[in-house]
């Protein structure tokens, strides 16, 4: 894959209005997230070893390599710190297997739109595509409102 490409999946990771939503209510500054999206299609979708040096320049402002490290690093603290909170809330038994289902519901949702977009073109296939990132912008909005803690 080319850096022509690699920047486009950047750019587009943030005109996605679901990512939008979920960066949003997330744990992640937008800067931490621009910098984990570069860190993970760069890993995952080319094929050289890149340096840090190198993924810094895709960030949307230049930064140093040791700035991108860092940010880096606290995105995927923010990993390990929610994956902790769910594990605890769980343990604790403010949260049981039953809110899970419609988080994972949710999930698959989401990657059956990801699919979609990635492999429709057609102007019938989005038309469906807003529908569905309608049901999926409503369905985040709930399990996001504090209502939907109702044991806390």
């Amino acid at each position: 894959m080319n850096e022509n490409n690699l920047q486009n999946l950047v750019n587009r990771s943030f005109k996605d209005p679901i990512a939008a939503i979920l960066l949003k209510n997330s744990n992640f500054t937008t800067v931490q997230y621009e910098c984990l999206i570069i860190n993970y299609i760069i890993d995952n979708y080319s094929d050289k070893e890149i340096t840090y040096n190198k993924k810094a320049l895709y960030r949307s402002k230049k930064v140093s390599r040791g700035s991108f490290s860092r940010t880096l690093s606290q995105a995927k603290r923010n990993i390990i710190s929610s994956i902790y909170t769910i594990l605890l809330l769980t343990y604790i038994g403010i949260f049981d297997t039953v809110p899970f289902d419609e988080y994972k519901n949710l999930a698959e949702k989401l990657s059956e739109y990801l699919d979609l977009i990635q492999s429709s073109d057609t102007t019938q296939a989005r038309h469906f595509l807003r529908r569905i990132e309608k049901e999926l912008i409503e369905g985040i909005r709930i399990l996001a409102e504090t209502r939907s803690l109702k044991n806390v």
